[in-house]
């Protein structure tokens, strides 16, 4: 627990955001990334997804790559509710992991994407 009390109430909690007990002491390894299909918390679903890791969500929720442009990929994901959300994936360089983030049900492709994203008409450079 993050915080236990004399009388045995206790808080679970990940990197600050409250958490159940099961999220909190379950080993990444044996978490079921469906978890996020029914978390109603956005915090609390970003929890799993970074225990579990992002790679692992992607393919047990079979995420479809419908573009890639460079380090970029758009893809599909079937969240079970009638629809299929689209998604950037991307590198993150100063922690070389990836990053993924929900993008405008319209976007088809990655430029798309990553205009919609940066509020922009202008694609952005890559910096290296």
């Amino acid at each position: 627990p993050a915080i236990q009390y004399p009388d045995g109430f206790s808080i679970w909690g990940l990197n600050g955001v409250r958490v159940s007990q099961e999220i909190a002491e379950t080993p990444f390894n044996e978490l079921d990334s469906r978890l996020i299909l029914t978390e109603q918390n956005a915090e609390v679903r970003k929890e799993i997804v970074r225990k579990i890791g992002i790679e692992r969500v992607c393919r047990d929720l079979n995420a479809e790559c419908v573009d890639k442009e460079g380090e970029y990929e758009l893809l599909l994901l079937n969240l079970q509710d009638g629809r299929k959300r689209p998604y950037l994936k991307m590198t993150n360089p100063s922690i070389e992991c990836y990053h993924v983030e929900g993008v405008h049900p319209d976007c088809d492709t990655v430029e798309k994407a990553l205009k919609w994203r940066n509020g922009s008409s202008e694609v952005p450079l890559q910096l290296t």
